[in-house]
């Protein structure tokens, strides 16, 4: 059952990817610009400045290239995730899991920047698949460290809010 769960949820998840690649270059941009946007605001609010509209667009243009490659990482990341819980379903050692992990979210990321050649206003970038790419590292290393911390939890035994 894991196994067909976990398959849908990459499949799910590449799908996703794949229609925010499919975005023109204005749509694209305007979600990003709306994404800054919004963390300009909170951040406004959150430490008391009262900023106008003016001064929060022009920090939530500033804040847009980061908001866009820290996207990227991010969807590659959880790709990443996804794919090593799915492949840890079939019998491969931890080490070949991480690594078909990494590879095949690196390659998606580049068929994806592929893609965008075909969308009006976008470009593939050598550079995205790397940025991709090393999104899918930190998603692996997060998952093996969420993997250590579980195993060194099991192996002390029940705790005190479980007795």
């Amino acid at each position: 059952m894991k196994k067909y769960v976990t398959g849908i949820l990459v499949i799910a998840w590449m799908a996703v990817i794949f229609l925010f690649s499919a975005q023109d270059a204005t749509e694209s941009s305007q979600t990003s610009q709306s994404v800054s946007y919004r963390i300009a605001k909170w951040q406004s609010q959150l430490f008391g400045e009262e900023k106008t509209e003016e001064e929060l667009l022009g920090q939530a243009e500033g804040m847009q290239l980061v908001i866009r490659k820290g996207a990227h990482m991010s969807e590659y990341a959880l790709l990443a995730i996804l794919l090593a819980s799915h492949l840890g379903c079939y019998s491969f050692s931890r080490k070949k899991t991480l690594l078909l992990a990494l590879g095949l979210s690196a390659c998606y990321a580049a068929s994806d920047e592929f893609h965008q050649i075909f969308v009006p206003g976008r470009a593939g970038r050598f550079t995205d698949v790397c940025i991709d790419s090393i999104g899918s590292l930190a998603g692996i290393l997060f998952f093996i460290g969420i993997g250590w911390f579980w195993n060194k939890k099991s192996k002390k035994g029940p705790s005190v809010l479980s007795r």
